[in-house]
């Protein structure tokens, strides 16, 4: 299941043109996950593999993670070792792993990880 919704979405974004930087509103970024309803355990642990792949850099992505790992009961969250591993969570349905995804689609993913973990973290 988690194979055919990546290839959809690989095939979304071909689709949508590859020269593009940003995702068009409609085909892109509509397969992609709500990060948006993802738990705060979770959030972190997408974050925590972000910035480990070297997809976040920076000040900003290191004082969020640390703002979200600091939070009680965060690290010991099942939902924390499954974004440590690259699987988004957002409670509807499958999931969608950030570890099999590509290029663009990785670098979307983690952008909004962190736009989405600074919220959560009161930044």
């Amino acid at each position: 299941m988690m194979k055919k919704m990546t290839v959809a979405l690989l095939a979304s974004l071909s689709l949508a043109g590859a020269a593009s930087a940003q995702f068009p509103a409609g085909l892109g970024s509509s397969l992609l996950p709500n990060i948006s309803s993802t738990s705060t355990g979770n959030a972190a642990g997408l974050l925590s593999f972000c910035v480990k792949n070297k997809l976040l850099g920076g000040q900003n992505a290191t004082a969020v993670l640390g703002k979200l790992t600091g939070q009680s009961g965060v690290t010991g969250s099942k939902d924390y070792a499954a974004g440590q591993s690259g699987l988004v969570q957002t409670g509807q349905g499958s999931g969608f792993s950030l570890a099999n995804a590509k290029g663009q689609i990785k670098s979307k993913l983690c952008d909004m990880v962190l736009k989405h973990g600074t919220s959560l973290a009161g930044l």
